[in-house]
């Protein structure tokens, strides 16, 4: 069983109520505490109430503390993750309501904070719908990295691949649980994600956190043979429509400047046909029909959570209205703040709003 860890000083290093975030001074290395591993995980969410239960509950049986950042979910994610708190899971909420991507820093930042406020060994990177499965790793996954602790030579970091499940005609309707309705996936590994050793000075941990870097220089990893991650990204086509439109939105709302970097630019091309035709993916039975599996693999997850308490059977097309319209409101009074504080971008949206431009 990993170690129970301590109630943290409630990011006092970091932030007070109402306090801008922002990253951490360098820290020199830490030793490591005697005891068993203390494995933290770190995790970015949004909306994601369909999962973030038998998610919480399947990685605790690796992690014995889970720090979330929230980027302003609405549709029941918090109140799912405070009943989980309050049951005794170790869990650390953050909150960040930002309208523009900005992911490098609060990975970062959850680092800093699994390693200082809770001593971690190890740090796992994980997105909500990414579930460990070590069915093929005959010491399992604390195995392995309690072994990479103790050698001095050990690699710093592991980086796992990823597998894409996919929603078909045979999963079950009335099972809420995904990785346990949702059990075919493909053979491609499109990316990896990376767990990182919680002793590493001045680590940034990267985008979607695919690598970590310190002072620009990629920390090298290891693969562990058999360890990957059941990843469900498409788990019903209005949640999917969501993950597009404002994954992509964030993207344009950051600026040029993450437009050219080619961040996100997996949701681009889904963001602009959706714009422009929004009846060919709400309308085509193509797109809101599941998969037949036919060349998929049958490969159910070994889920190790206890049973779910908390999360009710989804209405998907209203679920996706909401979300798409709690980002809408946070945009729109993010942008009234920015012209009540700044005079020049007032001025700026002025001169945009005057523009006139003839099209017929």
């Amino acid at each position: 069983m990993p170690l129970p860890i301590p109630k943290p000083r409630f990011l006092s290093r970091f932030l007070t109520r109402g306090q801008s975030i922002e990253a951490p001074a360098p820290v020199p290395p830490r030793e490591r505490q005697p005891g068993p591993l203390r494995v933290v995980a770190i995790t970015r969410i949004l909306d994601e109430s369909d999962i973030v239960e038998p998610f919480v509950r399947h990685t605790a049986a690796y992690a014995s503390h889970h720090i979330f950042f929230d980027n302003g979910s609405r549709d029941g994610t918090i109140e799912i993750l405070k009943a989980l708190k309050d049951e005794g899971f170790g869990i650390t909420v953050l909150r960040n309501a930002a309208v523009s991507f900005n992911e490098a820093q609060f990975n970062t930042m959850m680092f800093r904070l699994a390693a200082d406020e809770f001593s971690a060994d190890w740090v796992l990177c994980l997105d909500a719908d990414e579930f460990l499965d070590d069915r093929a790793v005959e010491e399992g996954l604390n195995g392995i990295l309690e072994r990479l602790t103790e050698d001095p030579s050990g690699s710093s970091a592991v980086l796992v691949p990823l597998l894409d499940y996919h929603w078909t005609v045979h999963d079950d309707p009335n099972e809420v649980v995904p990785p346990l309705r949702i059990q075919h996936r493909t053979d491609h590994i499109p990316t990896r994600k990376v767990f990182v050793q919680g002793n590493l000075a001045d680590v940034v941990i990267e985008n979607g956190s695919h690598g970590a870097s310190v002072r620009d220089v990629p920390v090298p990893t290891i693969a562990i043979p058999g360890l990957r991650l059941a990843h469900f990204p498409q788990r019903s086509p209005y949640q999917l429509v969501t993950k597009f439109m404002r994954g992509w939105a964030k993207v344009l709302a950051a600026g040029e400047g993450e437009v050219r970097r080619g961040t996100s630019e997996h949701y681009r091309g889904s963001y602009e046909r959706f714009l422009d035709r929004p009846e060919q993916h709400l309308r085509d039975s193509v797109n809101l029909t599941p998969l037949t599996g036919e060349r998929l693999i049958h490969d159910p997850v070994a889920y190790r959570g206890s049973p779910i308490r908390y999360t009710q059977k989804m209405d998907e097309p209203i679920r996706c209205i909401r979300n798409m319209v709690g980002y809408l409101d946070a945009l729109a009074q993010q942008h009234g703040r920015l012209i009540d504080t700044v005079p020049q971008a007032r001025a700026q949206t002025k001169a945009w709003n005057r523009a006139v431009e003839r099209v017929l």
